[in-house]
């Protein structure tokens, strides 16, 4: 299964060719839901089976990072999103603390 993942990356080189999760869901006959997470799940276990610089591109899809650029804007998008979740996380904790102390 990797094997034919890995296959349909490698024809996906470049931001300007990325793939969809569901695209790629519909050639391997992957259920077709909504957030496509089994796709996701494989194409990463796929990537790091075989050592390919797999990035998503935003709503475009997935693709073999091909330039330094596509990289760092993969890299800018990854750390906003990991400083939302500790945001959140953070605010969750605090208003939990404050919600305690209510009771």
């Amino acid at each position: 299964m990797s094997e034919k993942i890995k296959d349909i990356l490698l024809e996906h080189c470049g931001k300007k060719n990325a793939i969809t999760s569901k695209q790629i869901s519909k050639s391997m006959g992957f259920p077709m839901e909504d957030t496509q997470a089994v796709s996701r799940k494989e194409i990463w276990k796929t990537a790091e089976e075989y050592g390919l610089p797999v990035i998503s591109c935003g709503n475009k899809g997935f693709c073999i990072a091909e330039t330094d650029e596509e990289m760092k804007e993969f890299n800018e998008n990854r750390d906003k999103r990991v400083a939302g979740i500790r945001k959140t996380q953070e605010m969750a904790n605090r208003n939990y603390e404050e919600w305690k102390k209510k009771k």
